[in-house]
Order: C-alpha cells, then structure tokens, then sequence
C-alpha cells in the first residue's frame, strides 16, 4: 500500500494531465456537430481498424487445419512415390539379369535365381557384409552363391523368416577360387587391405602366367557357391607382387572387382546349393577332430 501511495505521489502531474485531457476531449466533442462528427470519424477509423486486423487474425488461425490436411496430404504423396519408385526399380531389376557367364549373351533364367534388394551395409570390425529384404521364407539358404547383374558378389551367410545376411568378396573371410580367362591359370581372390574400394587381389597365381592389364577373371566352378565362368573382374595391373610359401612362388594381382558395390542396390541370389548328400560324402574324408 505504502508503494502505490509513492507511485500515485511520484507521478501525480502526469494523472492530472491525463484527466485534463479526457475532460477536454469529451467535452468538445460533444459539443458542435463538426465535432461529434470528427470524433464519429476517428473512433470509426480506430474500430475499423482494429476489425480488420482482428478479421486477418482469424483467417490465419483458420488456416491451421487446411495447413495440417495439406501436410497430411504432401506425406500421402510422398509415400507413394516412394513405393511408385521402389516398384519400378524392381521391375527394371528382373528386367536386367545377369549372364550366367562371363561370354554369353542370354542372361540367367529369372527361375534359377531369387531377386533382392539391398537393404544395409553393415562395416563390423572393418569387416563388410550387406543386409538383403528376402529371407527363408522366400527360399533363401545359407551358402547360397549371390551375384549382381555385372559380377560376382559373395554367398548368403544367414537368415531369418525375412532377410539375409551376405558376405561379399570384399570381406577377407571369404575366398573364391578363380579363373584367368584364356589362359586356364588359376588363383584364389582375396579380399584387399582397401575393404571399401572394388578392389580385391587375385594370390597363388602360377610364376609362369603373365596377365596384363584388363584380362578378365572369372570363377572356376571349383566352388559350390557359383558354377564356372561367372564374370569376376580384370587385372588392375600386370606387375604382380612375388610370395614365396611352402609350395613354391607364387604371384599377386590386384583385381578391379565388376560389381560396384559402393552402389549395389540390388543382388540376384543363384538357388542352386550344395546337397545334404555331398556334403556328407566330402566331409567323411575329413580327419576326426
């Protein structure tokens, strides 16, 4: 109470002078009908004012909801385009099948192999494997050969209901046993110390084989993963690096993988598979552990 006192004493001239003034505009305005029509003017002004910025207000505020159908909207879109998109990338993949081998012209039978789509890279340890959207129900086994529609990829190493887990040639847990085209010499691919690169290295290559730059590499069939022939990659470069081992010398050759992995999208996964049968009859002459 004490402070409203100090106020209202502090700033009493200021209240005077604002009585004065409505006093003084009352009461000419409310004599003379100039007057009372200028002050029907400027109070008519001020309201008219005021009911057009209220009327503005509104409308945006009325635009809310139609701002949030028009989101709901632009999101329906989107979700079908996206699936607009996604349909004909799959369509165009069962359209570009791979050549079973690497001089052929006709492509694999769209029956032998089951398409998928890359949905993951997956870099563990430096290690890479990929994550595909088909799995056991779509009849996808382990030890499954998988390849893109220019090359080679790698072998199905899990599965579930839905998906599977492939390790490609990139991943030095896997070899493949390899072909140079023309010349009969074989050699075993290797992973390189580059893992994200397409390149790969082509080791035990026969000191008398001489490659050259571009010769094309394909698999053996020495391999239940892939049959004969399947394209691979070319020598990167004819200057081979010199190993000596147990068995003798051997030759290293850096190879440029034909599959683009950096943009695989989608893989073409071969059904056929090593029988129950086979693998018995072979793992019987393995020594007991």
């Amino acid at each position: 109470m004490d402070k409203l006192l100090e106020f209202l004493q502090k700033y009493r001239h200021w209240f005077v002078f604002l009585i004065l003034e409505t006093i003084a505009l009352v009461t000419y305005l409310s004599g003379s009908l100039y007057s009372r029509s200028l002050g029907w003017y400027a109070t008519s002004a001020v309201f008219g004012r005021v009911n057009e910025l209220m009327t503005e207000g509104w409308s945006y505020v009325g635009l809310r909801p139609r701002n949030e159908e028009l989101l709901r909207e632009n999101a329906r879109l989107r979700t079908a385009y996206t699936l607009l998109a996604r349909q004909m990338q799959d369509a165009e993949a069962h359209g570009v099948l791979p050549r079973l081998h690497a001089t052929d012209s006709l492509p694999i039978d769209p029956s032998a192999v089951i398409i998928a789509r890359v949905v993951n890279r997956v870099t563990h340890t430096s290690e890479v494997y990929y994550t595909i959207n088909k799995g056991r129900r779509d009849g996808i086994e382990t030890d499954m050969g998988v390849m893109s529609a220019s090359g080679v990829v790698g072998a199905v190493m899990a599965v579930s209901d839905h998906y599977a887990l492939v390790i490609p040639v990139l991943n030095p847990k896997i070899r493949l046993a390899c072909t140079l085209l023309g010349q009969e010499v074989s050699g075993t691919l290797t992973a390189s110390s580059s893992p994200n690169a397409n390149e790969a290295i082509l080791s035990n290559v026969p000191p008398h084989a001489h490659p050259q730059i571009g010769d094309t590499i394909t698999t053996s069939g020495y391999s239940y993963l892939f049959p004969e022939g399947m394209m691979v990659g070319t020598i990167a470069d004819s200057v081979p690096a010199r190993v000596k081992g147990s068995a003798g010398t051997f030759a290293n050759y850096p190879v440029h993988l034909s599959t683009d992995f950096q943009g695989l999208r989608y893989v073409y996964v071969i059904r056929e598979k090593p029988t129950h049968e086979v693998r018995a009859l072979e793992d019987s002459i393995r020594p007991n552990e």
